[in-house]
């Protein structure tokens, strides 16, 4: 008996349960939400919690994620302001900001993104097109305008994005950057180009210090030589006077002057125990004999 009780009760709760579901409905964290009335969109929802509503088909509740997604534009070719062909591809993260609005010009997260992709294509031609190339390829930092260029395309997409889409757009960059094949070579041969001039600038400037530093050199040499050449000719001078004043003594007594020089040459053969192997006659040898000396030229000598 209390079994055949139990079944009509659960049956009820079961049913009222699902009465429930049809005249509330839950808003999670991170969720926004429209309430329509017969199709047309009369609530916009926010903020989290429990929500009332008249049941289907007078009042239906449509759920968004309204949380940060991102989005990657398509890689595509664009044309810079001095007429280069280059290819870009930006992202985007992006949020729903105005979920009525939303559901009424998109409808679904996937709808919405391909609506933005279109948007930031027609964005970044806008703004690309207003730049060079060198501002976007170049091996100078300083010349570089990629902050610039994220700044205003995030600002032009965030306000059309927001006025037609009720979507708020986050974040914007640049995510990749490309040439053409058609247009990669010249580009090389301009930057091989650039950087044979600045070696070459570099090699002139390397030339210019050579010949200048050699030109330095040369002058200290020849400065150099030129006192070298100097203090010789006045060694040279210094000792032919001297030279001429001992031939002016030697000539008063020439037996003398040899007797001297031999002296000079034997001390000059004999130093630091050297053996020679000569006849006893040789000059100036002769001197080891003990032959003996001219006495009147000994004392001649020993007079002056």
């Amino acid at each position: 008996m209390k079994r055949t009780l139990w079944i009509p009760i659960i049956g009820l709760l079961v049913a009222a349960l699902l009465l429930l579901l049809q005249v509330v409905f839950i808003v999670r964290q991170g969720e926004v939400a429209v309430l329509t009335t017969f199709g047309q969109p009369q609530r916009a929802i926010t903020e989290p919690g429990l929500y009332a509503r008249w049941p289907w088909p007078v009042q239906r509740a449509y759920l968004f994620d309204a949380r940060l997604r991102c989005l990657e534009g398509a890689y595509e070719q664009i044309l810079t302001q001095d007429g280069k062909n280059l290819l870009v591809a930006v992202y985007a993260g992006w949020r729903i900001s105005d979920p009525r609005l939303f559901l009424e010009r998109v409808g679904t997260p996937a709808q919405a993104a391909q609506s933005l992709d279109g948007l930031l294509r027609n964005h970044k031609t806008a703004v690309l097109g207003q730049y060079t190339l060198g501002q976007l390829v170049n091996v100078r930092p300083a010349d570089l305008r990629y902050a610039e260029i994220e700044r205003r395309m995030l600002e032009s997409v965030r306000a059309d994005a927001r006025a037609r889409y009720g979507v708020e757009v986050e974040y914007l960059g640049i995510r990749k950057l490309g040439l053409p094949e058609s247009i990669t070579a010249k580009v090389f041969d301009r930057m091989r180009e650039e950087r044979k001039a600045i070696a070459d600038g570099y090699r002139s400037e390397g030339e210019g210090e050579a010949i200048r530093i050699r030109a330095e050199a040369d002058s200290a040499r020849d400065q150099t030589l030129a006192r070298a050449e100097g203090d010789a000719k006045r060694l040279r001078a210094e000792g032919d006077a001297a030279a001429a004043e001992y031939y002016r003594v030697f000539e008063k007594n020439p037996e003398l002057a040899m007797f001297l020089r031999k002296l000079e040459v034997l001390e000059q053969t004999l130093k630091e125990k050297a053996t020679v192997v000569l006849s006893a006659d040789t000059e100036p040898f002769d001197l080891l004999q003990g032959k003996k000396t001219n006495h009147r030229t000994t004392e001649g000598a020993e007079k002056k």
